[in-house]
């Protein structure tokens, strides 16, 4: 069961990274749009955002609980206490910031001038941010995990 529990840890992991990066590239390629067609990019990475990022996180929290059950009967090592504490963040960052964030963005509308809303600048930049940190925190728990084990 373990075999099982430790596939949908990566899958989740691999959803959540992978979704990520294709968020990452398609707002620095959507850069130079049009706003329309920016918009349209942003409809995307939000559809990305709910489907790989928020349940990618997800996964990897609730199978990470369940492979860390063995070590709660003794001290846990300190690379699976980092690791933990590590993902937990960025999970926290993935599924309350990111996720819902990308939502909002995916719902936006030109305004009535043809040009991006004014909420949109604030979004995107406290998407760049906190997308930044859950990934950064991510790759942190997976160095952790895998390099200092």
């Amino acid at each position: 069961m373990r075999g099982v529990w430790l596939f949908l840890h990566f899958m989740g992991f691999a959803a959540w990274l992978g979704g990520g990066l294709a968020m990452m590239l398609a707002g620095i390629t959507a850069k130079h749009f049009p706003p329309e067609e920016r918009l349209a990019v942003y409809r995307a990475t939000s559809v990305v955002a709910r489907n790989l990022i928020g349940p990618g996180a997800l996964l990897v929290l609730l199978s990470g609980f369940v492979l860390s059950i063995p070590f709660f009967q003794a001290a846990m090592p300190g690379w699976l206490v980092a690791m933990q504490g590590l993902g937990l963040i960025g999970a926290i960052i993935a599924i309350g910031i990111v996720t819902p964030t990308a939502a909002r963005m995916g719902r936006l509308e030109l305004d009535p001038r043809g040009e991006l809303p004014e909420s949109f600048a604030g979004l995107r930049k406290r998407q760049v941010i906190f997308a930044t940190l859950a990934g950064i925190f991510a790759l942190l728990a997976l160095l952790v995990g895998t390099a200092l084990r």
